[in-house]
């Protein structure tokens, strides 16, 4: 009880914290709820703070599940499933997160802070490698689900084509959705039929990854060989950059953050105006996030930057992860639907299949993940489980699970370029074969 008494969430005692949370509940239940960018983020923050809190202190679920960042997703999505709040609060908070930009704020912040903080030659080693780990998780990814497709009767074609290929695909918006009109073109389908089923499978397939990404975590601390506890490659927790002897200033911070917000403009401008790929009209085109990844890189490997910027940079990065990723775990979970989740258990081997992706991306990732030196956990969790997610959102469910968010810009290349690459996949296996 004492212990109780003592408990404080974002600094406040619990009790006075549970009186925020009813509160923020009952308006919400009501659509009482501010239904602009001030009511979504109460809600995010009051409500998924507490549960993040709660998901931390569950037994084996903390430890085995993801904690805190799984379990406030699936409880949103539970508040959406069976309707507890209103209809004007559930629209508020995915607009916050899609429209309003949270979850692009986010993550852009992440990438910031992460590449900056990585010495600049470890920068380029990192990068070297990370392409041909991402094509051997995809190469694994895409093996296994064949073979067990064709053991279990499936068959080694439609594993590939209807299960492999949308989980491995980069998300929803750059992938199921493209992918879609590229199997309409080659079978004379319906494009929404496909669109539905593959929806599904992602669903199944990104929980399949958040999960053995908890399990990669709890891999590194029962072996610490195999991690580098956010570190991609071995050796780069013995290089030091200035940067990280710098302690950020207030005006650091929002330096810092100033920089990312302008960089992601500036990526934003060059992929929908200027980027010779997206405008070949190849089937697929690079996302913002991609662009934005390699613009910070080249500011990073420049050293154009002062120590102070990246310091900021690397400050505001440790702020959002600290305090916004249990807000951004609601505010992504209450788009989800948990009965998406149930279509794809109409046949056990189907599951089998999505699973057999998700580790068959991992086991193609450690092998030649341990050629470029990297870390297993890291190399497994960045290059397979970010390519079998759901994208963005399950980028950060992912390394949220795993307790890597510096990893972020590695696991949006691999959302990204990854998921561009699949498309070009996705566009031969379909014209080829179906």
């Amino acid at each position: 009880m004492n212990k109780l008494k003592e408990t404080k969430i974002l600094g406040f005692p619990l009790w006075m914290y549970l009186i925020f949370s009813i509160l923020m509940m009952v308006m919400a239940a009501n659509d009482w709820m501010l239904t602009n960018m001030v009511g979504a983020l109460a809600f995010a923050m009051i409500i998924g703070t507490l549960l993040g809190w709660v998901g931390d202190h569950i037994p084996v679920w903390k430890t085995w599940f993801g904690g805190g960042m799984l379990f406030s997703c699936l409880v949103a999505g539970a508040m959406n499933t069976f309707h507890l709040i209103g209809e004007g609060s559930m629209e508020a908070l995915n607009t916050f997160n899609g429209s309003t930009g949270f979850l692009d704020f986010y993550i852009l912040v992440l990438i910031t802070g992460s590449v900056l903080s990585v010495d600049r030659k470890m920068l380029i080693k990192s990068f070297a490698g990370f392409i041909p780990t991402i094509l051997a998780g995809i190469a694994g990814a895409l093996g296994l689900a064949g073979l067990i497709g064709a053991i279990t009767g499936v068959g080694a074609i439609e594993a590939i084509a209807t299960y492999a290929i949308p989980v491995m695909g980069g998300g929803n918006g750059a992938g199921i959705t493209p992918m879609s009109k590229m199997w309409a073109a080659a079978t004379g389908g319906d494009a929404s039929s496909w669109y539905a089923s593959a929806f599904a499978i992602i669903s199944i397939g990104n929980l399949c990854a958040v999960f053995m990404s908890a399990l990669l975590n709890k891999l590194g601390q029962i072996k610490p060989s195999m991690t580098g506890n956010g570190r991609l490659m071995v050796g780069e927790e013995n290089v030091s950059t200035k940067s990280s002897d710098v302690k950020p200033t207030a005006a650091d911070y929002a330096t810092g953050l100033a920089l990312g917000v302008v960089c992601f403009n500036v990526a934003n401008l060059y992929a929908k105006h200027i980027s010779i790929i997206n405008h070949a009209n190849l089937g697929f085109s690079i996302h913002t996030f991609a662009f934005m990844v390699i613009l910070m890189a080249i500011l990073n490997m420049t050293n154009i930057l002062p120590e102070n910027v990246k310091a900021g940079a690397r400050g505001m990065q440790q702020f959002f992860v600290k305090y916004m990723s249990f807000p951004l775990m609601i505010t992504v979970g209450i788009g989800t639907n948990l009965t998406d989740y149930a279509k794809v258990f109409t046949n056990p081997a189907y599951i089998v299949i999505i699973m057999a992706t998700v580790i068959g991306a991992m086991i193609g990732t450690f092998i030649v993940g341990k050629l470029f030196h990297f870390y297993p956990v890291e190399g497994m969790l960045t290059a397979g489980l970010c390519m079998a997610n759901g994208g963005g959102a399950g980028d950060v469910q992912c390394l949220g699970a795993a307790h890597r968010m510096e990893l972020m810009s590695y696991a949006q290349i691999s959302s990204r370029i990854g998921g561009a690459i699949m498309l070009v996949i996705a566009s031969f296996i379909f014209g080829k074969f179906l």
